[in-house]
């Protein structure tokens, strides 16, 4: 009878399973790093783009600003110019007349800033706020922002304070005396332009209204429009400095 030899293998030690769980952890784990350290570099990568994109915005509404204070500044002296003549003039020349009409346009025309909130949206919605990681830039973005939100609600009260006005004024001037026409952006007024009202008590409410509009275009309007404007200012030159973009 033929005795067969078994081979036996050899048992593994210990030692050698608890170096086969550490290589394998350290493959694990060196994997996980890389994701990691992938993902946060493609996400500082946009937070970049995204500061970037919010800077051109900056540039932009910092143009925007300048040209609104320059429009504000001219209906405020519209407002300056035809308060006065309605509360002190009571002899109005065909001449005066021409020019309450024209100021009358003028001071309660139509004004809105609108400043760019392309990246705005982004950050906002998309949670994009999370990839500007630098401290310094997210506090003036939000500033930023609150200040855009303070420059809505006062302009809202001023739309809201002009529709009062417009409403007066339509039972005192004629829009037939304006012409489709206009010169130097002026709309042309006819040589025979009347008052439909000479009541001074009623020219007195329309001076009254304008005043009030005036008066906070003058004040928080402007001084929250130009406080934007340094905020922009400013934040370019900090966004500039911590993404070293120059």
């Amino acid at each position: 009878m033929e005795v067969h030899a078994h081979a036996h293998t050899a048992r593994k030690k210990w030692t050698h399973y608890l170096w086969e769980f550490i290589m394998l952890f350290l493959a694990v784990f060196c994997g996980f790093l890389a994701e990691y350290f992938l993902e946060h570099k493609i996400e500082k990568e946009k937070g970049k783009e995204y500061a970037q994109s919010f800077r051109e915005d900056l540039c932009k509404d910092t143009a925007i600003i300048r040209e609104n204070i320059g429009n504000l500044k001219k209906i405020i002296t519209a407002g300056d110019s035809i308060t006065f003549m309605l509360l002190n003039d009571r002899t109005h020349s065909k001449d005066d007349i021409k020019k309450l009409y024209d100021y009358n346009l003028a001071s309660l025309s139509g004004f809105s800033v609108i400043l760019t909130d392309r990246t705005s949206i982004q950050l906002k919605n998309a949670g994009g706020m999370r990839l500007i990681t630098n401290k310094k830039v997210a506090e003036g973005v939000v500033n930023y922002w609150i200040g855009m939100e303070a420059l809505t609600r006062i302009e809202a009260s001023i739309q809201d304070m002009k529709w009062a006005a417009r409403e007066k004024s339509y039972a005192i001037f004629n829009t037939k005396y304006y012409s489709d026409s206009s010169i130097n952006g002026k709309r042309i007024i006819s040589d025979d332009a009347a008052l439909m009202i000479k009541d001074p008590l009623v020219l007195i409410e329309l001076a009254n209204r304008i005043t009030h509009v005036k008066n906070l275009m003058k004040g928080a309007f402007m001084n929250t429009l130009k406080k934007q404007q340094e905020e922009a200012d400013q934040l370019i030159q900090v966004i500039d400095k911590e993404y070293h973009f120059k």
